[in-house]
């Protein structure tokens, strides 16, 4: 939602002094947490977590959930910056990821390559960290970030 809201502050303060606020029909916000054996890993803070993360994550899986939180009409509804949540569309969607087993090379390799730092859960799916997930049991581009078949489904709600 925080995401979304930035965005949309931002959209609309400068529509008004360079386009028409009109033209946006909604905007999304997304954000991802990794779940592993009941802790939430977000990115990780050094590569020495990143390192012990993926220690702990060899061969075994955890949960991908990524918040989506769409405006629905923005220009329409915000007043005051602030946003009528009637109008606004929300869903958490989960993906389950199954890693490799890994060797403690593979693992130090991977996180010097500064990929880990840039993800939730210190792993991309898009990037080389695809070479270590075995399997996916949801949705896919819910792992890259947006949940593409929810956010299909969304839109034809609008």
């Amino acid at each position: 939602k925080a995401k979304a809201e930035a965005v949309g502050t931002r959209l609309l303060s400068y529509s008004e002094k360079n386009f028409d606020s009109h033209k946006f029909k909604s905007i999304l916000g997304c954000d991802s947490v990794f779940e592993f054996q009941g802790e939430i890993f977000g990115k990780p803070k050094d590569a020495q977590e990143a390192v012990e993360r993926w220690e702990r994550m060899s061969s075994k899986s955890g949960w991908l959930h990524t918040g989506h939180f769409l405006l629905l009409t923005p220009s329409s509804f915000w007043v005051k910056g602030d946003i009528d949540t009637a109008r606004c569309l929300r869903k958490v969607v989960s993906t389950r990821v199954h890693f490799v087993e890994l060797t403690d090379s593979e693992i130090r390799e991977y996180v010097a390559t500064g990929e880990p730092m840039r993800c939730a859960g210190g792993f991309a799916l898009e990037g080389l960290g695809s070479m270590f997930i075995s399997a996916l049991d949801g949705c896919y581009s819910n792992v890259l970030g947006v949940s593409l078949p929810w956010l299909r489904e969304a839109l034809f709600e609008v």
